[in-house]
């Protein structure tokens, strides 16, 4: 090459090296967006109004509550079913802003609480496709985009960062826990292992089974070579744990943690939700059932790929990932309860493993055809799981102009369309009509009450109905259902499909009574997806999954 060649050379590298670095920047920018704005979707999703003063999530109120506790002073939650630190994470900036409304006003104002716990969510959940980005980094671009892309796609991971919940906040902590984990693995050391040992501890403090990962955190420099374990890595990473799960729960040493952390246990030992009940291992349901309403069948089968993979090449990022995520779904299966929301930790790993699919194929035989394949697989699989989540996050389509009958089915919650098709008849107290339930109004039932809030408040709900005379709670009473004949009457699967499946004869007889009584009935649902190949059916689907898409009935028209 001649010496006049060098500065074509020089300014060839500089333009191939700016369009590198400006594409990046580009797909950053892309990405970032995408990760937000699909989380950020699901906040508006029943919040409380006039009409209800609790969300349609169960859970959430639990975690928002202790706050009004933080505005007089008393930074004790005394609510230890989860760990504390999703509870500071969200309550004391509320505090410091203003968030909390005055408890004399309780429970109105209580939306902008709710806004603020379900923002942090997204936030955690977005910072979590970063983490896992900066954690792959070093490991090529190939892995470490598609990884942390198809986290910011993950529908479970989507859906539960929109919740004011601790799932996806235990998970951020695991994300950073993994980043350390693969930075000490490869020089294990007293202060890395710390490091990553502290994350977990955050984890845990956060949500108490996300502690399962120090197991797998202490075994991380064994999974790959170079294999360099010393016994400092373990000290570090069981102290530092120790360390990070003090300062997320400050309050470990009460009485009231105690019984909190012991009620969590024996109910995932004895169970209770009879959606559980005859459904086979714990293990075998996450796998069969939690996994693929998830993630969809595409990204599903990525990740099978991927953990092939893992075992047959040395690769550290998607063994640690299979290690961690296999470990945490072996524990959690020996539990009764099997929430889909259980799985959201492991979604970080589950991302890394379906991007070691596509990685793997890319690096064999340096062939065009394999090359094309890998590039064909992974647009497939991220074209298919996107419209996954578009399914299950209608509203992050950008279609608010849309105002045609079909798709306000589509994004308006069941519970309000068959609230307002009884609303006016029901607050006309010149009709005394009233609304039958066989419990007393919760997350599944239309806003009848504007108490919501299931066996939380049921005095109060009980005081209010005593005066308003609008709702008759039955109980599984069918002679009550028969006598009582209230004007319209609401049902909803999440209450009444387990207990018909399991055959039970006081559910069957009230469902039998309705029948006979009601000459009407009307569903409120939501459309069923086209691409049901996509994903499984929602009859498959764990019941917290339902949570935003319950199928409600309406009984009127009594005989007689």
């Amino acid at each position: 090459m001649t010496a006049s060649d060098q500065p074509s050379v020089s300014r060839r590298q500089w333009v191939r090296r700016s369009a590198i670095w400006l594409g990046s920047i580009v797909v950053f920018l892309f990405c970032a967006e995408l990760t937000v704005r699909l989380r950020a979707a699901g906040v508006p999703w029943g919040l409380p109004n006039s009409q209800h003063y609790f969300s349609y999530h169960p859970d959430e109120v639990f975690l928002l509550l202790p706050a009004f506790g933080f505005a007089d002073g008393d930074w004790n939650p005394h609510f230890f079913n989860y760990g504390t630190l999703y509870i500071y994470l969200v309550g004391i900036p509320a505090v410091l802003f203003d968030v909390v409304p005055e408890k004399s006003r309780f429970p109105d104002d209580l939306r902008a609480l709710y806004e603020w716990g379900r923002m942090t969510s997204v936030c955690l959940g977005s910072a979590t496709v970063l983490v896992l980005y900066l954690a792959l980094r070093r490991f090529g671009r190939l892995v470490s985009w598609t990884s942390a892309f198809f986290l910011a796609i993950c529908p479970l991971h989507v859906v539960h960062s929109s919740y004011a919940t601790v799932d996806v906040a235990a998970t951020f902590w695991l994300a950073v826990a993994f980043l350390f984990a693969l930075y000490g693995a490869e020089r294990p050391s007293l202060r890395r292992g710390a490091i990553a040992g502290m994350a977990v501890g955050l984890a845990a403090a956060t949500k108490y089974n996300a502690g399962l990962f120090i197991v797998p955190a202490i075994v991380a420099p064994l999974l790959a070579p170079p294999r360099a374990w010393h016994r400092s890595w373990g000290l570090g990473v069981i102290g530092g744990a120790l360390l990070g799960f003090v300062l997320g729960c400050p309050f470990f040493w009460t009485p009231e943690f105690a019984r909190g952390v012991l009620f969590e246990m024996r109910h995932a030992a004895r169970g209770g939700t009879l959606a559980f009940v005859d459904t086979g291992p714990g293990w075998w349901y996450h796998l069969t059932r939690g996994l693929p309403t998830g993630l969809g069948f595409p990204l599903l089968a990525s990740v099978v790929i991927g953990a092939v993979a893992a075992v047959r090449t040395p690769d550290r990022p998607a063994r640690l990932s299979l290690c961690w995520a296999l470990f945490y779904v072996a524990v959690i299966g020996f539990g009764k309860e099997r929430f889909i929301r259980y799985l959201v930790p492991v979604t970080p790993f589950l991302a890394v493993l379906a991007a070691a699919a596509i990685a793997w194929l890319y690096r064999l035989p340096k062939r065009l055809v394999v090359r094309v394949s890998a590039a064909a697989l992974l647009v497939v699989v991220a074209s298919l799981t996107f419209v996954y989540v578009l399914v299950q996050a209608p509203e992050a389509a950008g279609t608010d102009h849309r105002t045609d009958a079909v798709w306000k089915a589509v994004v308006t919650d069941p519970r309000d369309r068959a609230w307002d098709e009884v609303r006016a008849a029901l607050e006309d107290r010149s009709a005394q009509r009233r609304v039958g339930l066989v419990q007393s109004p919760w997350y599944y039932h239309p806003p009848v009450s504007p108490w919501n809030s299931g066996p939380l408040f049921r005095d109060r709900f009980e005081a209010w109905n005593q005066e308003a005379g609008r709702i008759v709670v039955t109980g599984w009473d069918a002679a009550r259902v028969t006598a009582e004949k209230p004007d319209f009457f609401f049902t909803c699967d999440l209450e009444t499909a387990d207990v018909l499946r399991l055959e039970k004869p006081e559910a069957v007889e009230v469902v039998e009574a309705l029948w006979s009584t009601y000459a009407h009935q009307t569903v409120f649902e939501r459309p069923p997806a086209r691409h049901t190949w996509l994903f499984p059916n929602r009859e498959s689907a764990p019941p917290d999954w339902l949570y935003r898409w319950p199928r409600v009935v309406l009984w009127s028209e009594p005989e007689g």
